[in-house]
């Protein structure tokens, strides 16, 4: 059964997850890990480094994991306890920056999206269309060398802004506003599901992955990362790539860089 893994970084973050989706603690390496029979979630700790770390040992170790979703708190300009879903993940230290392949608005009730800058240190300067985090982008940073960039998403609750700063923090807050990202994340996690029922790639589809992985060496984590890039390239074009181009590189890593790079190149209409 494919897995949809929620990455937290804190206790107040989880709780609500916890709880709600009847988790429990599992021993695996020493890992904050917590599991269900449709989810795990994974508390990394704060920060990037930790952040990718805990989510790189722990794809390694569960390649059933078909999708990532990031929750937690953020500051912005925004409204204290609005929840925005990220369409950009920018790593301000290094520079690196990701687009996350969002659902159709309608899968997820016409959340806001907005730009979800990871730093090192806490900030109190608030921008406009913009969230801090700590973790987003080191959850990327491990999530996208499994997954393809629609089977990652981040969920973030504004805990901070100009008027309620950082020192109003709490846990208490903290796990009170992390409530209105629960819905948010079954959502994406329905709407994830339903890509992965057979009949959502066509045989067309299936037959191309077939011939790719006949010729060319997968693990089972890179015949995953095939399919969902596959699949994403379709649903952007409309179309299958070219199989015997593919067929012509000689690794999996080689196919799936050549594969992200045209879904990246590819125009995105986010559906209304």
């Amino acid at each position: 059964m494919s897995l949809v893994c929620i990455v937290t970084a804190l206790p107040a973050e989880s709780r609500v997850f916890i709880d709600a989706l009847k988790l429990r603690h599992v021993a695996l390496r020493g890992m904050r890990l917590y599991a269900g029979e449709h989810y795990l979630l994974l508390q990394t700790g704060i920060g990037k480094l930790n952040a990718a770390a805990a989510t790189a040992a722990l794809l390694q170790t569960r390649p059933d994991i078909s999708a990532v979703i990031n929750a937690g708190i953020a500051g912005s300009a925004a409204e204290v306890g609005s929840v925005h879903l990220a369409h950009h993940v920018l790593d301000v230290a290094s520079g690196r920056q990701w687009y996350p392949h969002l659902p159709p608005q309608r899968h997820v009730a016409q959340l806001p999206t907005a730009s979800v800058h990871s730093v090192d240190k806490p900030v109190s300067t608030y921008t406009s269309g913009v969230l801090f985090d700590m973790e987003a982008a080191g959850i990327l940073t491990a999530a996208c060398t499994y997954l393809s960039t629609d089977a990652v998403q981040a969920v973030k609750v504004v805990s901070d802004n100009a008027e309620q700063g950082l020192d109003a923090i709490t846990p208490a807050l903290a796990t009170r506003l992390m409530q209105a990202c629960l819905p948010v994340v079954q959502q994406l996690s329905d709407w994830h599901r339903a890509s992965l029922q057979p009949g959502a790639a066509d045989s067309t589809l299936e037959q191309c992955h077939q011939d790719i992985t006949a010729v060319v060496r997968h693990s089972v984590n890179d015949a995953h990362q095939l399919r969902r890039l596959l699949q994403q390239y379709q649903s952007l074009t409309g179309q299958t790539p070219d199989t015997a181009m593919l067929q012509q590189l000689s690794t999996a890593r080689g196919i799936r860089n050549q594969l992200q790079d045209a879904v990246t190149a590819a125009p995105l209409h986010y559906e209304a």
